[in-house]
């Protein structure tokens, strides 16, 4: 009879204390109340049977009755933060009376970051680094509790500040260009993610973007940048540099204009009757595209007048590239050309020449050439 009894009151609600002692004609003395884990029960008016009542959320049953905790603080972590980014956190509690106050309690709170009464942590934080500080909290019966809370400040987002359009340059001449960054932790490290660069130029990993281009056109490529935090942060940009082809020109280390021509002097030429003297010497040009193609012209009418007997003097060669080579014995094309209102007079063996760049149709340049002469007599 005894175990019939407690099932029965088990069914119901569970013997209240776990006894299994012999309970007669009643179960509980009516308004009685003792406590399950999450809920109170309450022995019904005429002791047949025990009642439950849940206890709500945060509350436990103590002597017969569900109430809610004390004042805890029930926030668990702190969400990571960054330098020069807006930061909020709300701190919250279980139990307590309002209105609650809270405080910083102890250790350093990023800098400029502030607590409010409110419990809201707020700010800029101005400094990267990691945060261990107390929050402490009361409520309007002079309830507290207190804990510490870690706050990880990471550094302000890595960012390429360079501009994506690098700008113009010319083919054949250097070109020297600095990518910047900022945020995160320097030092930064560089490298090329994709596309190409003109020939001729390299980018190293201090960023920076150097060389002599030689190849015209638009060049697109993208770059990417890390810094020394752990694990490192990184920054893409995609960047565009335009090589341009400068105009065509003949150059040389002395040069004039005569005539409306231009007129370049090449290294002397020593003539030694008989003895054939070794002579060397390249003609040069700037701009447009390479390779360059060099052939001899004739002179132009106006300047047949003024040189006779112009052209290369025999025994010397110019090859397709420009190099002249050979050696002269023979002075009977040297001519003497006089600069008008000048007083000045050339000497030496005159031709015209002609190069051409690579381009589809090709660019062309023209100049007249001296090459001086030293004629030295052997007694």
């Amino acid at each position: 009879m005894r175990r019939l009894t407690c099932l029965f009151v088990l069914l119901l609600a569970g013997c209240p204390d776990g006894s299994a002692s012999l309970i007669s004609t009643s179960v509980c003395a009516p308004g009685d109340r003792v406590c399950r884990t999450d809920a109170a029960l309450v022995c019904s008016f005429d002791g047949s049977a025990w009642e439950v009542e849940p206890c709500g959320d945060g509350e436990t049953c103590s002597d017969g009755a569900c109430v809610g905790p004390g004042l805890v603080i029930d926030t668990e972590t702190l969400a990571p933060g960054e330098v020069a980014s807006p930061y909020e956190a709300v701190f919250t509690t279980l139990g307590g009376e309002d209105p609650l106050a809270w405080s910083a309690l102890s250790g350093e709170v990023p800098a400029g970051l502030d607590l409010g009464d409110d419990g809201v942590l707020s700010g800029v934080p101005e400094l990267p680094g990691d945060y261990v500080f107390g929050v402490a909290v009361e409520d309007a019966a002079g309830a507290t509790d207190g804990r510490d809370f870690s706050l990880t400040i990471h550094p302000e987002a890595l960012t390429i500040t360079t501009d994506a359009n690098l700008g113009a340059v010319d083919e054949g001449v250097a070109l020297d260009v600095a990518f910047e960054a900022e945020g995160g932790i320097p030092p930064y490290g560089w490298f090329q993610l994709d596309g190409d660069l003109p020939e001729g130029v390299t980018v190293n990993a201090a960023g920076r973007l150097s060389g002599v281009p030689t190849e015209p056109g638009r060049f697109e490529f993208g770059m990417r940048v890390v810094d020394a935090e752990e694990p490192p942060g990184f920054a893409d940009g995609d960047f565009t540099l335009d090589v341009s082809l400068r105009p065509l020109v003949i150059v040389g280390d002395n040069s004039f204009t005569i005539l409306g021509f231009s007129i370049v002097t090449l290294p002397l030429l020593t003539i030694v009757p008989g003895i054939p003297l070794p002579y060397t010497t390249q003609l040069e040009a700037d701009g447009g595209l390479r390779p360059y193609t060099w052939t001899e012209q004739q002179l132009p009418g106006a300047l047949g007048a003024f040189i006779p007997t112009g052209g290369i003097p025999a025994n010397l060669v110019m090859d397709a590239d420009g190099l002249i080579t050979g050696s002269v014995t023979d002075t009977s094309q040297v001519v003497t050309l006089g600069i008008p209102f000048t007083g000045i007079e050339l000497t030496g063996f005159f031709f015209f020449a002609q190069v051409a760049d690579s381009q589809t149709p090709p660019e062309t340049a023209q100049a007249l050439f001296l090459i001086p002469t030293l004629p030295i007599a052997i007694p």
